[in-house]
């Protein structure tokens, strides 16, 4: 076998450029992986701006008046029979309530 002709410190300053190079390669896509994927998660949207869910419902209830019987007035105007009135009643409602944290920390809830 032929002796190189490089001198090991050659060799040395030749492997260190190689490492060198590869630690920055490395640096540099780990790097913009990062900040691409913070890009990412702050630019996307898990729900709708204005999606909110219902805090309450309004059911409307019917209530009928004891009143009149129908007497005919002097004119000829019939009393109102059995009329009826609506309520309205605020009825609460339960919802779970969901939250998600995306990788940047924002938190969404719903």
């Amino acid at each position: 076998m032929t002796p190189s002709s490089r001198t090991t410190h050659q060799r040395d300053r030749r492997f260190a450029r190689v490492r060198l190079l590869t630690r920055s390669i490395f640096v540099g896509s780990s790097v913009l992986s990062v900040g691409m994927v913070g890009y990412l998660s702050s630019v996307t949207k898990l729900h709708p701006a204005g999606a909110k869910p219902p805090t309450s419902v309004v059911a409307p209830t019917t209530t009928t008046l004891a009143g009149a019987t129908g007497a005919t007035g002097a004119t000829g105007a019939t009393g109102a029979t059995g009329a009826t009135a609506t309520t309205t009643t605020t009825v609460p409602v339960t919802t779970t309530t969901t939250c998600y944290t995306s990788p940047s920390g924002n938190t969404l809830c719903n």
